[in-house]
């Protein structure tokens, strides 16, 4: 399953499109206040999610990669949907 776009949206959710033409909401509220995820707080920072083919992920140009290295792959959001 392939990711074709993702939106980040109000309140820390993702809308994430798959190559299917389905489309899910990913709820990331919990998630945020986590400690791996705490960096995604910043508003600006969460709007600039990317995506690969079956991973969404933030690559914010003030960090280093090893220190931020922050994916979701698609088995673990279709995982946390059920």
């Amino acid at each position: 399953m392939k990711i074709t776009n993702v939106c980040a949206t109000e309140d820390y959710k993702l809308l994430i499109d798959f190559e299917e033409g389905n489309q899910v909401i990913f709820n990331m509220q919990r998630m945020v206040e986590t400690l791996p995820y705490l960096r995604l707080r910043n508003e600006e920072v969460f709007r600039a999610v990317r995506f690969e083919d079956k991973a969404v992920y933030w690559d914010p140009p003030d960090e280093k990669p090893e220190i931020f290295p922050l994916h979701i792959t698609v088995d673990t959001i279709l995982f946390t949907l059920r």
